[in-house]
């Protein structure tokens, strides 16, 4: 079982005017949104969340059909990694997207959290700040965090029980398969 968090709040640089601001054609936080809906769709019991901001993206998430997190303005980016990480079901691996990542699609999220359950892994990184997703045992060291951790530090020393999954660029997608971590 898998909860995705979309980080809508929290991330450096990515402020109310930048989540709606037009990136190729539409506002920057749909691309997530919308990868977020297909990977929903095309894995049966996957849940999304979105960490957001008072009053920002209430429309939009109720649209999706998401559930919905709020953090204070001016939280670092650990306090909205704390909200999204209690607000999981409890036994699920939780996966973090950063909104405001329009190369990640839903067939790439997909891919991605599919490799991460095969492979039996507690950990799983989708390119460099893509996304992330951290086995149910780990919720003790996500609920640490402080200041702008993101939850990096946990991978460190652990790359062998690493799921990695580099995504093709987009004009190579779909020519170029995951690569896993060193089996442990």
């Amino acid at each position: 079982m898998i909860d995705l968090i979309v980080l809508a709040a929290g991330l450096p640089g990515l402020d109310d005017q930048a989540l709606l601001a037009a990136h190729r054609g539409k506002p920057l936080y749909r691309h997530s949104f919308e990868a977020a809906r297909q990977t929903a769709d095309a894995m049966l019991g996957l849940r999304v969340t979105v960490v957001t901001r008072p009053g920002v993206l209430d429309e939009a998430i109720r649209d999706f059909g998401f559930n919905k997190v709020v953090v204070s303005a001016n939280r670092p980016l650990s306090q909205a990694v704390i909200a999204g990480a209690k607000a999981a079901r409890s036994g699920a691996s939780r996966c973090f997207l950063p909104c405001g990542r329009p190369e990640v699609t839903g067939g790439r999220l997909t891919e991605f959290l599919q490799g991460y359950i095969l492979s039996g892994r507690p950990l799983g990184r989708m390119g460099e700040g893509d996304a992330t997703v951290f086995a149910p045992y780990l919720l003790p060291q996500l609920l640490a965090l402080k200041g702008e951790e993101d939850g990096s530090a946990i991978f460190q020393g652990r790359e062998g029980r690493t799921f990695l999954f580099r995504a093709p660029a987009p004009s190579e997608e779909g020519e170029t398969a995951p690569e896993k971590g060193p089996e442990a």
